[in-house]
């Protein structure tokens, strides 16, 4: 970290989505300084946003002398900047999604053989990720499970990758046996089941009015458990936000997931 006691960050994506909750929680805060934005929509015009400088193209603010980039961009533009990160050993955060495992792979070697750490969050609400440890602490009690995700019209992925997380941590969690499921003897709809992972049926939404939202259901012979966790406003990532930021030179390498600083 540079020798100033506040963490000098770059906001990569910083008109984006999720760039203004994460300008105005970092504003909120006296040890994290968020020195430059950078988004390629920025125009003459526009040089500065809720008070910080914002540029088109990183490589004009990315130095030594930053503690660690955050970026909310996309998976296209995460890997490019991931080595620009590691040339000038700069830590990275990633709250991009919609990886292959060929680029999680990558970010893993980059991280692994570099001296800067990768940090890949999924999901920042504090609630998502107790809902992943809480799946993996109940899915041996039960022999069916369907996971349903619920997102915006405009999100690129499905599964989202908070799913495959929660769906990771409900196969992780059965220890006996393998989850069984109904297989339709007749489908008219192509895929009416859901996707399925490990004997996890997985379904997708998107349409508007949604945020983010994950519902698991267990089932067993009379009974169901429904576990379900809802963001209905983009502010409930940015306590995960921040958190990461200011435990970020206490991670090393490539590290998956907010649960690691819970």
């Amino acid at each position: 970290m540079s020798d100033n006691k506040k963490i000098k960050m770059i906001l990569n994506g910083a008109l984006g989505r999720m760039g203004g909750y994460v300008l105005d929680a970092v504003s909120d805060t006296n040890d994290i300084e968020i020195l430059h934005g950078v988004d390629p929509s920025v125009t003459n015009a526009i040089n500065s946003y809720k008070g910080v400088n914002v540029v088109p193209n990183i490589d004009n603010v990315l130095n030594k002398d930053i503690d660690v980039v955050v970026d909310f961009t996309n998976s296209e533009v995460t890997m490019d900047i991931v080595n620009k990160c590691r040339d000038n050993n700069v830590d990275l955060i990633i709250g991009s999604t919609g990886f292959t495992q060929p680029q999680i792979n990558e970010l893993k070697d980059i991280a692994i053989n570099s001296n800067i750490t990768v940090f890949l969050v999924p999901n920042f609400s504090i609630g998502a990720n107790l809902l992943m440890k809480a799946v993996e602490n109940i899915s041996n009690y039960y022999d069916y499970v369907d996971v349903t995700e619920m997102h915006h019209e405009n999100k690129v992925d499905s599964p989202s990758g908070t799913a495959m997380s929660i769906a990771e941590s409900i196969s992780k969690g059965k220890r006996d046996g393998k989850f069984s499921q109904n297989i339709p003897e007749r489908e008219s709809v192509k895929n009416a089941r859901g996707a399925n992972y490990e004997g996890i049926n997985i379904h997708s939404r998107r349409m508007p009015g949604y945020v983010a939202h994950h519902e698991v259901v267990f089932g067993s012979l009379g009974e169901t458990l429904t576990l379900r966790h809802d963001s209905i406003d983009r502010k409930s990532f940015m306590q995960g936000v921040i958190e990461s930021i200011r435990s970020i030179q206490t991670l090393n390498g490539f590290v998956y997931g907010l649960d690691n600083i819970l």
